[in-house]
């Protein structure tokens, strides 16, 4: 059994079109847009602070970046 092997499920990225991981984007929680983890995230700083410190997960666009 594999636990921490990579998903299978894929999603599309509603502002580039990209396709990414499950784990790696996610979506807003103000616009509800499925996003990458380009778009979602920015910066390794701000998806540590959305994993680890619980922030919620505000694109870009909605925090005015």
């Amino acid at each position: 059994m594999r636990i921490f092997g990579q998903s299978m499920y894929r999603m599309t990225c509603e502002r580039c079109g990209r396709t990414f991981v499950v784990g790696k984007g996610g979506v807003c929680t103000r616009c509800r847009e499925m996003l990458c983890e380009a778009h979602l995230h920015g910066s390794f700083t701000r998806r540590l602070l959305v994993s680890l410190l619980g922030r919620p997960a505000v694109c870009g666009e909605c925090r005015g970046d």
